[in-house]
């Protein structure tokens, strides 16, 4: 016997005098409206995230770098005044992206708060260093990963009675994705660096599929239908720059606006990889 259940008690309203209740639905389209006429300022680029706003300035002197982005602090903390739109101090870092050793640049100041230049900030799940070869941000990664391996090691055990297909489907929901997170981004870093990711991930398969410790890693690929982790971020980064020229955002659509001989004529000698470096 079915019986249908009506719910007619409903929470009272409340009103909202400033700002937007986190995780509605309209909350972030609106925000996005909102914010829509931020002044971009000279010589350097915005790139905005729901509420997070990060300045990009380029330059080969220093001292250009920090004057381009106390100006451009300047102009949106005018903007944030006049329409009451507080910044985070305590969440504002800065960090220098170079491969040279320059002499330490002068610290910015917001709000009359001295910003120091960090060795690292984390943005939007990466940890960011100044040499962007993300051999920290891939360590934290991996730490993260095998403790969530840890958690999950009753369910992946070799005596545990769930079977193989479930244990892939956990693997790859809680493990592989965060081993794998904004892949495209970091592509382009030291093989070494994809080796501890590939040793990770095969000693969970050995565990999920009961396999002895020696057991060839092309074998449990085959076996397990997994591909490598060298292979998986190939396909994704191959994916993210064959989308990036249709996409909405300016900023995407450059990333991957280049070519192997456009590098070698901008640079005589050209041996920094840049993120689509995997596919040239």
């Amino acid at each position: 016997m079915w019986k249908s259940i009506r719910y007619s008690n409903f929470s009272s309203p409340k009103t909202t005098p400033s700002g937007l209740p986190q995780g509605a639905v309209l909350s972030t389209t609106l925000f996005a409206l909102y914010i829509s006429d931020m002044p971009h300022p000279p010589n350097t680029k915005l790139a905005l995230y729901a509420d997070d706003i990060t300045i990009l300035a380029q330059s080969w002197r220093t001292d250009t770098t920090v004057h381009q982005l106390t100006h451009a602090t300047s102009v949106l903390l005018h903007y944030f005044t006049r329409w009451k739109l507080q910044v985070n101090i305590h969440k504002t870092e800065a960090i220098f992206f170079t491969r040279r050793c320059p002499v330490p640049p002068a610290p910015l100041h917001f709000q009359h708060t001295v910003i120091p230049w960090n060795s690292q900030v984390h943005y939007l799940g990466l940890l960011l260093d100044p040499k962007l070869l993300f051999t920290r941000h891939l360590t934290s990664v991996t730490h993260k990963a095998t403790g969530i391996f840890l958690q999950l090691f009753p369910l992946l055990a070799r005596n545990s009675t769930l079977s193989i297909p479930n244990k892939i489907t956990l693997y790859k929901l809680f493990i592989h994705s965060v081993l794998t997170h904004a892949a495209p981004v970091w592509s382009n870093t030291s093989s070494s660096n994809y080796r501890h990711l590939q040793i990770l991930q095969s000693k969970c398969l050995r565990v999920i599929g009961n396999y002895p410790r020696r057991t060839p890693i092309p074998h449990l690929h085959t076996a397990l239908n997994v591909t490598s982790i060298h292979d998986f971020i190939s396909h994704l980064t191959d994916n993210f720059f064959g989308s990036g020229p249709a996409h909405p955002n300016p900023l995407v659509r450059s990333i991957g606006n280049y070519t192997l001989a456009d590098l070698h004529r901008q640079y005589k000698k050209y041996i920094h990889k840049r993120p689509k470096h995997l596919l040239l």
